[in-house]
């Protein structure tokens, strides 16, 4: 598999990961089909984070565009994630294989646990490779194996997760932190806003407690690579019916639908529903060819002539 590593495309086994410790920004998007779902929204917010961090970048949007373009191709992945990293002059884009998350992750929901730790961004809107507070977090929570950290901020309010946003329903109104309390407006995030928009949920970007989630009729995560992913345990509380709720499920078909537009493709289990539609079709039509031969057939063992 080949990567882009400062204006060269090179085997994978060569990436340079140690040129990107030190700091930097960094974006990974998600291919559905061939096309990374809402590229030039992860690029625009690529640009943003450097700026926000006084990063020079040599490169234009419309360069790294074509590159992950170009190295996606070359992978000819089904499922892929596509990671872009920008530190001290360097660019690298990667792509790997999406993990196969559990179906019964999507029906029955993850635990998730929240972290004592807080954590204080540089700059909340910066995606930053500063991944050192995720890293204490989860090594806090190891003893629970959650799928998922969650972090307060200084005031107590929850704020994200080591790579996720985080919404909850009460009531039928879709809560999620507002970016202003520390935390990055993912690309995921924005789409279930427009979504929720779209269909005339009910919204609120508020500050709530890890004590709201708790009493919460349904918790979800949000990222590009997991989606919308429903959580049933928070800190060893079950959340509602301990199952995936019903704004989440119609949230999640709705993003389906979002990237099925986008980019034309067809999800799995629409993917298996057309494709036994088909195999139908086509039993039918050999049936009923069947069908025809013996029926005309058996007109020429008539004894008279038939017009």
């Amino acid at each position: 598999m080949t990567i882009y590593l400062n204006g060269k495309y090179i085997p994978k086994e060569q990436a340079r990961y140690d040129l990107f410790f030190d700091g930097g920004v960094f974006e990974t998007m998600r291919a559905y089909g061939g096309k990374i779902f809402k590229l030039s929204e992860h690029i625009k917010r690529l640009f943003m984070s450097a700026k926000f961090l006084g990063m020079n970048v040599s490169y234009v949007s419309e360069e790294i565009e074509e590159i992950c373009c170009n190295v996606l191709e070359n992978a000819r992945l089904e499922r892929a994630s596509v990671r872009i990293s920008i530190a001290n002059g360097n660019l690298m884009v990667i792509v790997s294989s999406l993990p196969v998350y559990p179906q019964e992750y999507y029906e029955k929901g993850v635990l998730i646990t929240t972290t004592s730790l807080v954590k204080q961004p540089p700059m909340p809107q910066a995606k930053s490779s500063n991944f050192l507070p995720g890293v204490i977090a989860r090594a806090e929570a190891n003893r629970n194996n959650p799928f998922e950290v969650v972090f307060l901020n200084h005031q107590g309010f929850v704020t994200e997760g080591t790579v996720s946003n985080i919404f909850m329903v009460k009531n039928g109104l879709l809560i999620t932190p507002p970016p202003y309390l520390g935390l990055l407006n993912g690309i995921t995030r924005q789409c279930v806003l427009e979504i929720a928009m779209q269909t005339g949920m009910r919204t609120r970007q508020v500050p709530f407690t890890r004590y709201d989630l708790f009493t919460a009729d349904e918790v979800f995560l949000t990222n590009s690579t997991i989606e919308i992913l429903p959580v049933s345990v928070v800190d060893g509380r079950m959340v509602g019916d301990g199952m995936a709720g019903k704004i989440s499920r119609g949230l999640r078909e709705g993003y389906w639908q979002m990237v099925e537009g986008y980019g034309q493709y067809t999800p799995p289990d629409k993917k298996k529903f057309y494709l036994y539609s088909r195999q139908c079709a086509i039993y039918f039509i050999i049936i009923w060819t069947v069908i025809c031969q013996s029926y005309f057939s058996s007109f020429s063992n008539l004894p008279f002539p038939v017009s």
